[in-house]
């Protein structure tokens, strides 16, 4: 009679923490740690790639569907390139080089202001336009390089 009485007042007045509970709170914390640790170990450069792909694609799809290309060759200038490279975000780096065919120096080269070429990473996207000028027909391969700044 007298553990009863002992034990009802043990469960009414405080908290007992056995040992085999001080363990798996123990093990439970050391685990959400080393979860935490691994999650924070992720690197994310895989989708700053993909990323950096995609706008590398967009951009030699704009120059081709608004006929940026064709201008740059039939004025000789890469003015309205720089124009549009020099108008895309800041963390990337952008070149578009103009190359004849069967050649290996461009004709006409544009960089983004303000880049370098020192970089871990760089994304390469190439193209190939038919230029027409008074019925002559010109193949060119297109590059455009694209970096993180």
């Amino acid at each position: 009679m007298k553990n009863n009485i002992l034990f009802k007042k043990l469960n009414n007045n405080g908290f007992v923490i056995t040992s085999d509970s001080f363990l798996s709170l123990t093990l439970l914390f050391l685990l959400i740690l080393a979860s935490i640790y691994y999650v924070s170990q992720i690197g994310f450069s895989s989708w700053n790639n993909i990323d950096l792909i995609n706008s590398a694609r967009d951009l030699s799809i704009v120059f081709e569907k608004g006929l940026y290309f064709e201008n740059a060759i039939a004025h000789g200038s890469s003015e309205l390139l720089l124009e549009k490279i020099n108008s895309t975000p800041q963390s990337f780096c952008f070149e578009t080089s103009i190359i004849p065919e069967g050649e290996v120096v461009p004709i006409i080269i544009a960089s983004k202001v303000g880049c370098s070429k020192n970089y871990e990473e760089l994304i390469v996207v190439n193209r190939s336009i038919v230029f027409n000028d008074s019925n002559i027909i010109s193949f060119y391969n297109i590059r455009v390089e694209a970096w993180y700044k």
